[in-house]
């Protein structure tokens, strides 16, 4: 291989300073958040923290998890978001599976329907209406019943069969006596596995950061995610409120932080790093996934 040209290392060294700033653009907003999560909450109201913790202290995390019903909300994220992803790919992938088969009565109607309601929806108000003829409303099922069908999945999920399980495979399969289940269970989940795991992954990150089912269709605090309570953690007076409660408990008991250091702001910044840090954990471990899975999953009849 030859030499690289004068052009070719300008358009190289150029390329990697353009990527660099960009991911430092992305990866900074983060580090900030977490630099003042570490921060006494009145020393970094004073300002001038930009890469390191001035006054390094973990009471912010102390009062935010001392907070039952925060770890209650947390709870409440981790189960929908496991019971409603796998939910979803099992019902999702179902319906592809049979959609994908060109022998299934109807499929052209059925694909026409789907298409037609992923373009057009009725809107909030009969949505709403129709959870609470289902008794969704103020229960915990809301957050995963209207969530298990996905009809944009469906169609990366139906294309992805149709391309990449081979006819003669399936067709052997019934010539062994095999029925469709057995098909869909030994042939389309080992070869999907990369698909799974992409489609699974923006699934629950959906699921994780979703705020506004329980901020609207659910009352109860002990059944609210815990988006939902970062969204009310915005409004000063809800973090205060907390800091007041958790100030009271922990002199009841204990001193275990300095009440003095601590704000609003900073309690916040604690909540969101809990929010968001599950999630950068798993994604490590799918991102192999990626490139394969939406690749298959978009190739064009």
């Amino acid at each position: 291989m030859g030499r690289l040209t004068l052009g070719e290392r300008t358009f190289t060294a150029g390329s990697a300073i353009l990527l660099t700033i960009f991911a430092f653009l992305c990866f900074y907003p983060f580090w900030y958040i977490l630099i003042l999560s570490l921060n006494e909450g009145r020393d970094a109201s004073l300002g001038g923290i930009y890469w390191w913790p001035r006054m390094l202290t973990f009471d912010n995390y102390r009062v935010m998890l001392s907070d039952d019903t925060i770890l209650n909300a947390f709870w409440v994220t981790a189960k929908r978001t496991v019971i409603g992803t796998f939910g979803s790919l099992l019902v999702t992938s179902l319906v592809a599976f049979a959609l994908s088969r060109k022998e299934l009565p109807g499929r052209q109607s059925f694909l026409f329907v789907f298409l037609f309601v992923m373009l057009f929806s009725g809107g909030l108000i009969p949505f709403y209406i129709q959870l609470i003829h289902l008794g969704l409303i103020n229960n915990f099922w809301v957050y995963v019943v209207p969530s298990l069908f996905s009809v944009w999945n469906m169609f990366v999920m139906k294309t992805s069969f149709q391309n990449t399980i081979p006819e003669s495979v399936v067709e052997s399969v019934k010539l062994d006596g095999g029925g469709y289940l057995r098909i869909y269970v030994h042939i389309v989940l080992p070869f999907s596995m990369p698909l799974f795991a992409a489609l699974g992954l923006f699934t629950a990150v959906g699921q994780w950061n979703d705020w506004f089912t329980g901020a609207f269709f659910v009352n109860d605090i002990h059944l609210q995610p815990l988006p939902t309570y970062l969204q009310r953690m915005l409004s000063t007076i809800e973090a205060s409120q907390m800091i007041s409660s958790s100030q009271m408990t922990t002199m009841n008991a204990a001193r275990l932080y300095n009440p003095d250091a601590i704000t609003p702001k900073s309690v916040r910044m604690a909540t969101i790093m809990i929010t968001v840090l599950p999630i950068l954990i798993v994604y490590p471990f799918v991102q192999r996934f990626f490139v394969k899975g939406v690749l298959i999953g978009s190739v064009k009849e």
